[in-house]
């Protein structure tokens, strides 16, 4: 296990982050489901954003604190790409917060649940669920209120984004059980727990 308090877990935690962010732009820049629509006074894009994957190796190595810094830093180019670019600057605060929520949740549940395959893929769905309330709870008030959007308005552009979201997870679920499976990971984590 790695702890987060170490030289050790301290160059785990940005090494993975910067895996995160790395993950985040390659994923954001190749997949432009929706590259942008003007929201007002703000922007809205929709891409597939990957970075999550790094949070999910290192919860499932170190933990939930590890995998909620993973999540958090992890989630700055994010952030920028899909808030403070756009001049939306709600987003790109609130954002690294949500996914410090699924680096934690996954920590907690890789714990609880030690079966890998496709164990990992319900792991990765049942995380991403508090950052998905967060994110509905952003759009649906704070949306209306600092921006004038209609509430109906930030339902749409908050139901689009979780749909998304849900099928990045499944995406990096299978993933993950593939990562995890894998003689190289198994060789490569068991350094952490030497």
């Amino acid at each position: 296990m790695v702890r987060a308090s170490t030289s050790k877990g301290i160059s785990f935690i940005a090494l993975m982050a910067a895996l995160g962010n790395v993950l985040s732009f390659i994923s954001i820049q190749l997949s432009p489901i929706i590259p942008q629509i003007p929201l007002g006074p703000i922007n809205f894009s929709l891409a597939l954003d990957f970075s999550h994957l790094a949070t999910f190796i290192a919860a499932l190595i170190g933990g939930p604190v590890v995998g909620g810094l993973v999540g958090l830093v992890g989630g700055f180019v994010a952030a920028f790409q899909f808030g403070f670019s756009q001049g939306n600057i709600l987003s790109g605060i609130c954002l690294p917060i949500g996914k410090a929520m699924t680096g934690i949740a996954a920590g907690f549940l890789f714990k609880q649940i030690k079966s890998r395959g496709l164990m990992m893929m319900v792991v990765t769905v049942l995380s991403y669920l508090p950052e998905a309330v967060f994110t509905a709870l952003i759009f649906i008030y704070l949306y209306p209120a600092f921006y004038g959007f209609p509430q109906a308005l930030a339902i749409m552009v908050s139901i689009q984004i979780l749909v998304k979201a849900f099928v990045e997870m499944l995406i990096m679920g299978a993933l993950l059980s593939f990562i995890a499976g894998s003689r190289g990971f198994k060789t490569f984590t068991s350094s952490f727990w030497t």
